[in-house]
Order: C-alpha cells, then sequence, then structure tokens
C-alpha cells in the first residue's frame, strides 16, 4: 500500500532541530501558560500513575471559559511559574512516567508552528525556543527555504489558514499575497542595502500599495512591485536614503516606553527581566534623569560596541525579522493592515537594537551569548502576547509615531 505523503515549505535549519531537554539556558516549561488540547486532557484524568496522580488532580483543570478542543483544558503553573510536572533537573515527569505519547499538542510541537496557506502547509519556529536562535537567526548564509516531504499520517497542528483567493479579499492587496512576499522577503535579505535602508524602502512600497488600493487598482500590484525591484537593483534609492536625518533621542524615547508599558502590564520571565534592568542600567536611565547624559551614553554605546557588531554580524537582526515575516504570514495575517504589519517590523527591529545598546553597555562589550540571550527571551514575552503587539501599535499610532518619516528614524543610526 502507498504511503500518503505531505510537503510542507519550511526553514533549512529547521531539519536539524532538536530539543536540547535538561541542557537549555531556559526552559518553555517555565514562564507561561500550557494549554491542553481535549485529547490529552482526557488521558491525563483518566491516568492512573502514582507519580503524577497528586499533580494532576490539582494542577489540571478545565478552561471553562474556552470551548475549543485545542484549549479545552490547562495546566496550572506553580508559584513560580514553573510546570508543576518538572523535576529537579527540570525533565518532564509526563514523559519519564508516561511516555510520549502523553504529551500535549503544545508541548509535542513547540518551538514550532504550522499554517495552510491556500492549501499549501508551512512550517516555521519561534525563536523564544534558545536554539532555534542558534541555528537559524544566528546563520551567517542567512535564512533559505526547503520542501520537505512527509508521511501524511503524522499528526501536525495547523495554527492558522489563509486563503488569498478567498471573496473577502476581491480586489485587495491580499489577492497578491505571493508577490508581495517574495518581493518582501527578497528585499530584507538584500545585502547590497543596510537593513535599516531596507526597512526604510519596503516602507516606501507599502505605502504605495495602501495608494494604490484606494485608487482600486490593485490589479497595478505586480507592476508596481517590478518597477520598485528595478529600481532597487539600479540603487536609485541611495542618495535620499542617506538624507534620513539621525535621531537618536526620538527611537530611545520610544523603545523606552515600550518596554515601560510591557513591565507595567508584568513580566514572568526572569531571564528577561535580568535584560531589561541591564539594559536601563547599561544606558543609563537608573542614574540620571538627564535626557541628554543618557542619550550620550546611547550614543557611545552604539559606536563604541553595537556598531562594530552589526558590521559583522548584521545577519543576525535580518534573519530575525526574516523568520518573523515567514513565520506571521506577513504583511497581512493577524495585522489589521499591511501598515501595521509593517510598523511592528520596524518596533521588532528598534527593540531588539535598544537591548543590544544597553546590555553591551552594562557589560562593556557584545557578543554572541548575550545576543542570544536578549533575542530569546523579548520574543518569548513579547511575541506570543498577540493582545500586547496590538496594545503597542495603537501606542505608536495615537503618539503620532506610525508615520513613514517616524518609521525611518526609529530604525536608522
Amino acid at each position: 500500500m502507498t504511503q500518503r505523503k505531505r510537503i510542507i515549505l519550511q526553514p533549512e535549519y529547521l531539519k536539524n532541530f532538536h530539543c536540547i531537554g535538561s541542557d537549555c539556558e531556559d526552559s518553555c516549561c517555565i514562564g507561561w501558560r500550557v494549554d491542553l488540547d481535549k485529547k490529552t486532557y482526557l488521558a491525563y484524568k483518566k491516568l492512573n500513575q502514582p507519580e503524577l496522580r497528586l499533580t494532576i488532580e490539582k494542577m489540571v483543570n478545565r478552561k471553562h471559559n474556552d470551548k475549543s478542543n485545542a484549549c479545552y483544558g490547562k495546566i496550572k503553573m506553580d508559584r513560580n511559574g514553573k510546570c508543576p510536572f518538572l523535576n529537579k533537573e527540570n525533565l518532564c515527569k509526563i514523559y519519564i512516567f508516561a511516555g510520549e505519547e502523553y504529551l500535549s499538542n503544545t508541548c509535542t510541537f513547540y518551538p514550532r508552528d504550522v499554517k495552510k496557506i491556500d492549501g499549501a502547509f508551512e512550517r516555521s519556529a519561534t525563536p523564544s525556543c534558545p536554539e532555534i536562535v542558534r541555528l537559524g537567526i544566528l546563520s551567517l548564509e542567512g535564512i533559505s527555504f526547503e520542501q520537505v516531504e512527509e508521511n501524511a499520517e503524522e499528526t501536525i497542528q495547523i495554527h492558522g489558514t489563509f486563503d488569498t483567493q478567498g471573496h473577502l479579499f476581491l480586489n485587495k492587496p491580499q489577492r497578491f499575497f505571493w508577490e508581495i512576499r517574495m518581493f518582501s522577503l527578497c528585499l530584507l535579505q538584500n545585502r547590497d542595502y543596510s537593513l535599516a535602508e531596507r526597512l526604510v524602502i519596503l516602507g516606501i512600497v507599502y505605502k504605495k500599495i495602501e495608494v494604490i488600493q484606494l485608487e482600486g487598482r490593485v490589479r497595478d500590484i505586480p507592476l508596481m512591485l517590478e518597477t520598485m525591484n528595478s529600481m532597487i537593483e539600479a540603487g536609485n534609492f541611495k542618495s535620499e536614503l542617506a538624507k534620513i536625518p539621525i535621531e537618536s533621542e526620538v527611537q530611545m524615547q520610544v523603545a523606552k516606553t515600550i518596554a515601560n508599558h510591557k513591565f507595567s502590564l508584568g513580566i514572568s520571565s526572569k531571564r528577561y527581566m535580568e535584560c531589561l534592568k541591564e539594559t536601563f542600567q547599561g544606558i543609563g536611565f537608573v542614574e540620571t534623569d538627564d535626557i541628554e547624559q543618557v542619550k550620550d551614553k546611547y550614543d557611545r554605546n552604539y559606536q563604541e560596541f553595537l556598531r562594530p557588531y552589526l558590521k559583522e554580524k548584521e545577519h543576525i537582526l535580518e534573519n530575525y525579522l526574516v523568520n518573523e515575516f515567514f513565520k506571521e504570514m506577513m504583511p497581512f495575517g493577524s495585522y489589521q493592515s499591511i501598515w501595521d504589519s509593517y510598523i511592528f517590523l520596524c518596533l521588532l527591529y528598534a527593540m531588539i537594537k535598544f537591548h543590544m545598546i544597553g546590555m553591551a553597555g552594562y557589560h562593556k562589550e557584545l557578543n554572541d551569548e548575550l545576543v542570544i540571550k536578549i533575542i530569546q527571551s523579548f520574543t518569548k514575552v513579547v511575541l506570543h502576547n498577540n493582545q500586547y503587539i496590538q496594545q503597542i501599535i495603537k501606542l505608536l499610532k495615537d503618539s503620532g509615531y506610525d508615520t513613514l518619516a517616524y518609521m525611518s528614524i526609529l530604525v536608522k543610526n
């Protein structure tokens, strides 16, 4: 009997991923909630394992406010935010005493994520896992993609679907998702330009798409992208990009406001709290209220530590943005508009850069280990909370910082 196959598009680095368990510097079982699918919840309640019975009775509960099978139950974390099924070596007691087949979908598939676009499967991964940062985000060669073939009987969990040809998207840019996505990913990986320059050009293109949509000419999008691509290859933007002013005080204040907003909502990750404290101390926010002194220190840290680091390793920030763009089906996905997705992409770049500048000042150096810690812990705290993402986009809009001019200032040093 012929085995049915499934084709999935995924980043090449994923084929080398495996969980490193107790060797991991963080734990995906600490710091956030764990939802249980219905099948796993019911299996736990029937499980008669003496080593697990008491913990299941006390810490596995039904989610009565969620009717879906995917989030049917939950594991209540202990007072330290830790999964009660972890042993002293941070190993899973469910896995040890009941077996792999008793792991929930959440635990089985993390950090991987599958989506379905126009009937085709795509698998991505989140850098909230340190091993994903090491394998994918630090890669000098950049992120490339491949189609893999696997047994169609193997279980997958689909986290999102997108039908670009659906009737809702008639005469809307979503119809040209593949053209816009390919253009955007190629631009983000075009190393003839600095990453800040690539982001500014992307903003110019997205503004053009908005105008085209308003004028009811969405069929012109492919031709516009082709024209912009020719201009990018010819270097036509270089002189205008050089005229963009450097306003480090604005980018510093915006990043600080967003970080403070997150702090006010609560941060359960000890690892990210260390990053945040060191960032603020490294820039000088803790020592003084004199914004001129803080700005001078911010600029010195950038020149002394971040600039030389990025001269060799700007591909790390490029990979981070490319990974997120692919994973979240940008520039559409869960964003309210193509411009909202662009705002968030610029914010991601600005926030990681802000933490790099601060922590480099605190440690008097910047190295790959610090960068892994920043990217992984920031992602874990921010990118798994869509409500917070929408809040900070709104925060920028309400403050009037959502224009292309401000986005350009936000990304350029």
